[in-house]
């Protein structure tokens, strides 16, 4: 089953930061280019501005599994994402990374760019799989591709992907009410 990628806003930052918080000081620096410390963590939440900037997520029971940043500006936009180690490999960060480039496409953003250490193989991989083009200089590694504009099918797929990740949420939300009813009724 394909993983349904969540548009995230400010009332997911508890998760968001329950997110970081389970990754290790050596994924948080492959993430970040360095191991931010807890209080700049914290920052870096708090000041996410979702009305310039977009968040997605991938769900796994109650957290966020992998979150994507999309830093929109002036035309071009810049990808971050992180994903929880138990579920490297499934295709969560590609399908973030899809869900991106469509949602990018659809606001006018003519080139995408990853920066990453060099060393962040499954960065590398995924950015040789959306066929960037990519500059390795020493210990840092920079990726990009010129996007296409969107187009109404595009916008259409979009909407689509929303609309399944509404349901999903909905449905989420209705079973652990559901689960919670049942242990009071215990």
């Amino acid at each position: 089953m394909p993983h349904l990628v969540h548009l995230l806003g400010p009332a997911d930052r508890d998760a968001l930061h329950e997110h970081f918080a389970q990754l290790s000081n050596h994924d948080l620096r492959l993430r970040f280019g360095h191991v931010p410390d807890p209080a700049r963590l914290r920052r870096y939440v708090d000041d996410l501005d979702f009305g310039r900037d977009t968040v997605f997520g991938v769900r796994s029971d109650e957290r966020l599994a992998g979150v994507t940043h999309v830093a929109l500006f002036d035309g071009a936009a810049e990808l971050g994402l992180s994903v929880l180690p138990g579920h490297r490999g499934q295709g969560v960060a590609a399908a973030m990374f899809d869900r991106s480039v469509l949602h990018a496409r659809n606001r006018g953003v003519v080139e995408l760019f990853m920066h990453c250490l060099s060393e962040n193989q499954a960065m590398r991989k995924l950015a040789r799989r959306a066929g960037m083009r990519i500059l390795v200089e020493g210990t840092e590694t920079d990726a990009w591709v010129e996007l296409p504009p969107g187009n109404p099918f595009t916008v259409g797929q979009e909407l689509a992907a929303q609309q399944l990740a509404l349901v999903d949420e909905t449905l989420r939300v209705q079973l652990a009410l559901a689960r919670s009813l049942a242990t009071l009724e215990d």
